[in-house]
């Protein structure tokens, strides 16, 4: 595999966050000599999804079956504990996600907890909420990147699969008003087996009005818990992307490593607003609670899990058959997410002893 373009990918990526702050340029050193040289995983980056309320009805949503309730929330004091102890393990980078993070009430002040700990800030929105103020207000937080869910060019399309009429020229509007605001933005949209064109258009859409391309693939959780999961061919697809545009990007498409790596339950984690522990969002699988016990120790406790220490080059929960039919597949159903590791019917003393050993 020629991995220049991995290289540089790497690099187009991380190159803002290292000139805005050195501390994060040392924590980058540190986690490529942890790897490279010792070989071991370094935490790099924390998915926080800090509300699952949302306005739209996505036809393929991974966080819908999330729990739902009012109590047990993070609290800003929970935020600034799981900062400084991601912080002190290496993390660089936070990402908010939803569920709808502008719907959160807490979200500017969740922005400024994580840059005041040195990390560099995006979040992914579906752009509904988002005024010229909030805009404004979230840059002046010390938001990075912003990120808008957008599916297709074609609004017709686009706004059915999204479930919310106008979603499509409320995107467009909110690209202008970031920019307008000297926010960095970029669009997310989904890798859908079958529909090449559809992405390639929205790509070459971001390369052409200086746009980051975000192009995760639909995974089988959720509302999409009945697709056919993607295949090799599909994946060669998603790689021919990464290669062919320079900045579209995946978080598997870089790691410590140098190469393309699933990040999860080693360079990545997920936490919920309630505080659960995931490798990473479309793994339902919780490792533990951040109100109960320390990151590192659940972080490490991931780290045992037989599929997070796998090396695959690509994302577990959407390319790996194994992996998707063992341990998404029997949970893809149930009424609610997470589950919590010792729930899962095949995660058990006799498959995962390592899990069981403490």
């Amino acid at each position: 595999m020629n991995l220049k373009p991995f290289y540089a990918k790497g690099w187009i990526i991380s190159k803002a966050w290292v000139i805005s702050d050195p501390r994060i340029l040392y924590r980058i050193l540190r986690g490529a000599f942890r790897a490279v040289v010792l070989r071991k995983n370094t935490l790099r980056t924390i998915d926080i999804l800090p509300t699952f309320d949302c306005q739209a009805k996505c036809k393929m949503c991974g966080v819908t079956k999330f729990k739902r309730r009012k109590e047990n929330l993070l609290t800003l004091a929970d935020y600034e504990s799981i900062a400084e102890q991601a912080a002190k393990m290496g993390a660089v980078a936070a990402t908010l996600l939803g569920g709808e993070p502008l719907l959160a009430k807490n979200i500017e002040d969740v922005i400024r907890i994580f840059k005041s700990r040195h990390f560099s800030v995006a979040l992914v929105s579906n752009g509904i909420a988002l005024t010229r103020d909030y805009a404004r207000r979230l840059r002046s937080a010390g938001l990075d990147w912003i990120h808008f869910s957008l599916e297709s060019l074609d609004e017709k399309f686009n706004d059915e699969r999204r479930g919310f009429p106008g979603q499509s020229q409320k995107v467009m509007e909110a690209i202008r008003m970031s920019k307008d605001e000297g926010l960095p933005v970029g669009l997310c949209t989904l890798f859908v087996p079958g529909e090449m064109d559809r992405c390639v258009e929205l790509i070459e859409y971001c390369e052409k009005n200086d746009l980051r391309a975000s192009l995760p693939t639909i995974v089988a959780v959720g509302a999409a818990e009945d697709i056919v999961p993607a295949s090799e061919e599909h994946y060669q697809q998603v790689l021919g992307l990464l290669k062919r545009y320079r900045h579209t990007a995946i978080d598997w498409a870089f790691s410590y490593f140098f190469r393309p790596r699933c990040p999860a339950g080693k360079e990545k984690l997920a936490i919920t607003c309630y505080g659960d522990v995931l490798g990473c969002s479309l793994n339902h699988i919780s490792f533990g609670n951040v109100k109960q016990e320390p990151l590192r120790k659940i972080w490490e406790r991931a780290g045992r899990f037989s599929q997070f220490r796998k090396n695959t080059d690509r994302c577990i929960a959407a390319f790996d058959r194994y992996h998707i039919e063992n341990y998404l597949s029997p949970i893809a159903h149930l009424d609610e997410s997470p589950v919590y590791f010792k729930d899962h019917p095949n995660i058990t003393v006799e498959t995962e002893p390592a899990l069981f050993s403490e």
